[in-house]
């Protein structure tokens, strides 16, 4: 797998290559710290799997390079990075073709759920933009304990069958606790239970 990151923080790019390097067996990272370099960098290669591109960069900010890495790769998933979650730019990302956005302060294990999504050609997309500007307002969410437990072993990236030994419950029992953790948070999958779940406060992110 190749993929692209385009930062100009040297310490997050050191820190991100570390959690990518759990997505495949072989991962190959080229890495750079402006839209320029990069764009020289693609000019000579062969394609990536992934681009993970930051939205706040000296020069040529992601936004407004976002048609040049679309010109130079046109099938490599972009995904963007930023310390924001202004809605009305995840928004415009979403709309210009950006697969995922994905805020700095996710934790490495959300993190490697939402990429492994949009490498499936899934989106990631955080949680207060699925339900819109609004969100922060509904209402307070409340869960029982055993879904309390089960949540926080979600975000924790731990499957159906981890779960079930670690509470010591069935795994269908398991199952029917997601379904109603699901209709609870109004997700879809497990990536948003866990993002929904950071967002109202209902598990630590550390």
């Amino acid at each position: 797998m190749k993929i692209l990151l385009v930062d100009d923080h040297v310490l997050f790019r050191d820190g991100l290559k570390f959690v990518l390097r759990q997505l495949a067996d072989v991962v190959d990272i080229r890495e750079c710290g402006s839209c320029e370099d990069a764009y020289k960098l693609m000019e000579t290669d062969d394609g990536f799997d992934l681009i993970l591109l930051d939205v706040d960069l000296p020069g040529i900010s992601g936004m407004d390079g976002l048609q040049g890495f679309r010109r130079l790769d046109p099938s490599a998933p972009i995904v963007f990075l930023s310390g924001s979650d202004d809605y009305n730019l995840i928004k415009r990302a979403l709309e210009l073709g950006v697969m995922g956005y994905i805020p700095k302060t996710l934790s490495s294990e959300i993190m490697i759920q939402a990429l492994q999504l949009i490498l499936k050609g899934g989106r990631y997309v955080p949680d207060n933009v699925l339900y819109g500007a609004d969100h922060h307002s509904r209402s307070k969410v409340v869960l029982t304990t055993r879904q309390s437990e089960i949540l926080r072993l979600i975000s924790q990236g731990k499957s159906n069958k981890e779960i079930a030994q670690n509470l010591g419950i069935a795994d269908n029992t398991v199952r029917v606790h997601i379904s109603a953790i699901f209709q609870i948070l109004k997700v879809n999958n497990r990536t948003e239970a866990a993002f929904a779940a950071l967002q109202d406060g209902l598990v630590s992110p550390y």
